[in-house]
């Protein structure tokens, strides 16, 4: 079987998302008890979709705006991570998709080490919007977005 396209992923490998379902008990500790979403990749792509010029957007504050849409506690960091680089590949896939994927940033505002030509393309589309950044870490180098 043929490897799915990062398109083909967006659209078509979670069709039941979103889901609502209550925190596992696995993640009680460090979540708290409440209500979840795993979002789909849509809704991930509608949102970077609106983040304008000179804005950028950290994981945290994605799911933040997630878990407000589906009133509930707050949206899996780990699916939202995942699916942000199945998102940002997709639209990389389709020349006419001209949503800013580059504005969108780890939970420490850090560069996405997993987006399409990480992390060169990234940092120098933010360069273009004005954007610095800062070395971070000694053996695992990362670059923080100073906004």
């Amino acid at each position: 079987m043929a490897k799915k396209t990062y398109q083909e992923q967006m659209r078509n490998s979670y069709p039941n998302h979103p889901i609502v379902k209550p925190i596992p008990p696995s993640m009680v500790k460090s979540w708290g008890e409440g209500m979840q979403v795993l979002p789909s990749p849509l809704e991930i792509h509608e949102i970077m979709a609106t983040i304008p010029k000179g804005e950028v957007l950290s994981t945290v504050e994605l799911c933040d705006i997630l878990a407000k849409k589906h009133k509930v506690d707050m949206a899996c960091p780990y699916t939202v991570g995942i699916l942000m680089n199945i998102v940002a590949h997709a639209i990389e896939e389709d020349k006419n998709d001209t949503t800013p994927w580059w504005r969108t940033l780890g939970s420490k505002n850090e560069l996405k080490p997993k987006y399409p030509n990480a992390p060169e393309e990234q940092m120098a589309l933010l360069e273009a919007e004005g954007f610095s950044f800062v070395e971070k870490g000694k053996k695992c180098v990362y670059w923080v977005v100073n906004r």
